[in-house]
């Protein structure tokens, strides 16, 4: 196979996006794919499925979310899943440019918050002939008196950058092992507050902070009403059974709401941030592969529950 190979790509904003493209040996279908919140590129085990696409046949391109890695964006760690949604329709014109991509035949993947955001952009872009969507987070989990305080912050913020300042920023784990906002990302605690009193990065670009408008922008954030746009736009949930971050029935909920093609997969022992982690993941990519051969043959139709 051929190495990653280091490539950007502007969006209709003007930003310049970096990440790698996993290029297959013969022209055919192609995914976009992208970490979740605050994440970059290298984290969570997504270069092992970008790998595990191409080792398959299908060129992946995996690329930092704007603000955050590699990729431009002000003010850095500005996770704005709006925004995001934007930048897979971009990514997928780029991707469609390249000689081993089909641009008919180019879907959409993502996990965590950049699921929800790959099933928004699908819905919104008739271009994308499929989703993979892992463990969406359909609602966030978080201590309501700790994120009222967040918010309330979030206007002080606005406030102070309208006279000039620099935003407020929070980490993501603080040194107690635990979100400010009180979110949940299924870190276990005792190894995150080592992490975070460390200094460490869960990667080389990895920044554990964000924007306190960040959460703003995700309490306003009800992505599922636009998934009802996905009427013939074949979707597969990958739904861990232990996910602590967005409950398993929740994402189950929001599956059984979509009215297209679709499949769903519940794997077994994982959680939220070790779904492509583990002796499991190669038969997970196979089941991956499987669902795009037949989202672009047209054999997903009637609703599946496997696993």
């Amino acid at each position: 196979m051929a190495s990653p190979k280091q490539i950007e790509f502007r969006t209709v904003d003007g930003l310049t996006l970096r990440g790698v493209v996993y290029q297959a040996l013969q022209r055919g279908p192609a995914l976009v794919m992208c970490p979740g919140f605050n994440c970059v590129k290298d984290m969570a085990g997504l270069p092992t499925v970008a790998a595990g696409f191409q080792a398959a046949g299908i060129t992946a391109l995996l690329f930092d979310p704007r603000c955050v890695g590699l990729s431009d964006g002000e003010p850095r760690n500005d996770i704005n899943p709006s925004k995001q949604i934007e930048d897979y329709s971009d990514a997928l014109t780029f991707l469609g440019t390249l000689p081993m991509v089909d641009p008919r035949k180019i879907g959409f993947w993502g996990t965590s918050l950049s699921a929800s955001v790959a099933l928004s952009a699908a819905a919104m872009d008739w271009r994308a002939k499929l989703v993979i969507a892992a463990c969406p987070i359909t609602e966030y989990q978080y201590d309501p008196e700790k994120m009222q305080r967040v918010l309330k912050a979030c206007i002080k913020d606005r406030e102070s950058r309208v006279k000039g300042n620099p935003p407020f920023y929070i980490p993501m784990i603080d040194e107690t092992g635990e979100n400010p906002a009180g979110l949940n990302f299924g870190f276990d605690r005792a190894r995150a507050s080592q992490w975070s009193k460390s200094g460490l990065q869960l990667a080389p670009t990895h920044v554990n902070r964000t924007t306190i408008q960040s959460y703003a922008y995700i309490a306003t954030w009800e992505p599922w009403t636009t998934w009802k746009h996905l009427k013939a736009t074949p979707v597969l949930f990958l739904v861990p059974e232990k996910d602590e971050i967005c409950s398993p029935l929740k994402q189950l909920q929001h599956f059984d709401r979509l009215t297209g093609p679709k499949r769903c997969h519940r794997q077994g022992s994982t959680g939220h941030m070790d779904l492509f982690e583990g002796e499991h993941v190669g038969s997970l990519v196979e089941l991956q592969v499987a669902f795009v051969v037949d989202a672009l043959t047209g054999r997903v139709g009637t609703p599946e529950m496997d696993g």
